[in-house]
């Protein structure tokens, strides 16, 4: 229920006795209502809800622009968005994200399946053999390519792996989309192809734009400058990184603050949204350094008779050890742009502060970039400038997200690697050690930075089992012990009752007092604290809530870090 501030009415000074009459009357309506609310149920008899309704047609929704500069400024130095140290507002009776137009469950607590990660979005083999129509010179982002239309129709973004760098960018982003993809997130499909020259043609109206913005026509000239700068194999052709179209009425990026105020169905802002929350822990994993509005796409689409948002991310190009057009930079994941600390520190000593990010070495593969697991430390790193959602991600928001990590064997990481085709298998090998090696340290930062109890379940019996997400994922060793209250719960007024004493056990299993289970209550609510002398955050309490259905109890709710 919603904090409300308490009701006072006027002095009577210089008020009628009729105005404090209606006064005292529209009182009493407001507190009877509130106390109606305050008696509504905990839960109801669809919960827990795994797909987010979203019912409200989007078809007015508008186009929107959001410049890089803007959001850079807006994000570092205008503190954009709400900060509150409150929980995530979308995630269910059980505490998971619903699918929806943001985010689909694909990962979570057992492992992903390897043929689905590989596959990742694709719904085709890439682009039709055959002519390239060039439509469009490539405008958005910094990667150099076009926009074309294949012999099929198909419309796809070309881009080109940097002369310097070949199969860096276009590796590190097949590899992202993969694994993004399996995170739950919605992306496009990027293909990896090979381009010959004498496959391109110049639509008549194909146009590019000059450095004043202006539209012009495409000429030969733009095609061969952007051959030009990138990397060319032995026998003339080009490795690309074709990324389809995605389908639907564009609407331009969406923001990580606010709520879209056109779309009906965009209720919850967005820096309490926990999959944008945490997309902090995967961005850290990938070293997915920009995470910001210009790589985001959102789409109106139609869907149960009627149209809405889909909300994408995009453009992985800056990921891995790539940044793009270059070898990712030594200050990528571990320094904002701007920090006022580290500047005023080398201004102060006049350049002779070293930041120790500076001294890291990195593998001269050409392939890889800037990558490394040894300096990283998952909990300190950055994105390229601060992000609303990031900044208000509590420890059960990167819980999520880590379990979801944890999801991921050292066989399924090897098989993401593999899809980026690399010719030289230092980079295959390399970039899979250091994968696993930064997801171990995701898993370590996270999955201990609360109670890391999961899997509850509670037989006829009554005896409830549980898992430990951290040990099992081989992030800590076992608990020293766990304690556990259980209580008959009040649906209606939302009261515990406690039953027994405290309980103490060694292992994660436990039965339920027996007055307890013979009563037959409809709900029943357990509180479960784990203890490890190295692991205080064990000791936040997660609360668990059984209804009973029939002879069989099942999990209606839980809540962690109350």
């Amino acid at each position: 229920m919603r904090e409300r501030t308490p009701f006072r009415p006027p002095a009577a000074t210089g008020v009628s006795p009729s105005l404090c009459v209606l006064v005292t009357a529209l009182a009493v309506v407001w507190l009877t209502a509130g106390s109606a609310r305050s008696a509504a149920p905990r839960f109801y008899s669809d919960d827990p809800i795994w797909k987010d309704p979203e019912s409200q047609d989007a078809s007015k929704t508008q186009a929107l622009k959001i410049s890089d500069q803007f959001d850079l400024v807006e994000n570092s130095f205008l503190g954009a968005g709400e900060k509150a140290d409150r929980h995530a507002a979308n995630v269910n009776t059980v505490d998971e994200v619903p699918d929806s137009s943001w985010f689909t469950n694909r990962a979570g607590a057992h492992a992903v399946d390897i043929d689905t990660l590989v596959k990742g979005p694709d719904t085709t083999t890439g682009p039709a053999a055959g002519t390239w129509t060039v439509i469009a010179r490539k405008s958005e982002g910094v990667t150099p390519g076009f926009t074309i239309r294949d012999s099929g129709g198909e419309v796809y973004w070309i881009k080109f792996d940097p002369a310097e760098f070949p199969e860096m960018a276009s590796g590190a982003e097949i590899i992202s989309t993969k694994f993004f993809h399996a995170f739950g997130y919605h992306v496009a499909e990027n293909y990896l192809a090979t381009m010959r020259p004498d496959q391109l043609q110049i639509a008549p109206d194909a146009t590019v734009k000059d450095e004043d913005g202006r539209s012009r026509p495409l000429t030969e000239d733009d095609v061969v400058s952007v051959l030009f700068r990138a990397a060319r194999r032995s026998d003339g052709t080009y490795r690309v990184l074709a990324s389809r179209n995605i389908a639907g009425r564009p609407l331009g990026p969406f923001r990580y603050h606010s709520t879209r105020p056109d779309d009906p169905n965009d209720i919850v802002p967005h820096e309490h949204r926990r999959e944008l929350r945490g997309l902090s822990v995967f961005a850290a994993w990938l070293n997915h350094d920009e995470v910001r509005s210009s790589n985001s796409h959102d789409s109106v689409l139609p869907s149960g008779g009627r149209q809405i948002v889909r909300h994408h991310l995009l453009d992985f190009g800056s990921t891995l050890g790539s940044a793009s057009v270059k070898a990712q930079g030594r200050r990528a994941g571990n320094e904002f742009v701007w920090e006022s600390r580290p500047t005023l520190i080398t201004m102060l000593t006049l350049g002779l502060y070293v930041r120790p990010w500076i001294k890291v070495d990195y593998p001269e593969v050409p392939a890889v970039g800037r990558f490394e697991s040894t300096y990283y430390s998952a909990e300190n790193w950055k994105p390229d400038y601060p992000n609303p959602a990031f900044r208000n991600a509590r420890s059960e928001d990167r819980f999520w997200a880590a379990r979801i990590v944890s999801s991921f064997s050292d066989d399924a990481v090897a098989a993401a690697v593999q899809t980026a085709r690399f010719t030289d298998p230092r980079a295959t090998e390399y970039l899979t050690r250091t994968l696993i090696e930064r997801r171990n340290k995701v898993l370590k930062a996270w999955l201990n930075g609360t109670n890391p109890v999961v899997d509850l379940a509670l037989d006829a019996n009554g005896e409830l089992s549980f898992a430990n997400a951290a040990t099992r994922a081989g992030a800590a060793t076992a608990a020293e012990k766990y304690t556990v209250r259980w209580s008959r719960f009040d649906n209606a007024t939302g009261t515990h009752h406690p039953e027994g004493d405290e309980i103490t056990v060694k292992e994660p299993k436990v039965t339920a007092p027996a007055a307890l289970v013979s009563a037959r209550p409809d709900y029943i609510s357990v509180q479960v604290r784990a203890f490890h002398p190295e692991q205080p955050a064990w000791q936040q309490p997660v609360v668990a809530y059984f209804h009973r259905a029939a002879d069989r109890w099942a999990l209606v709710g839980l809540e962690r870090n109350p």
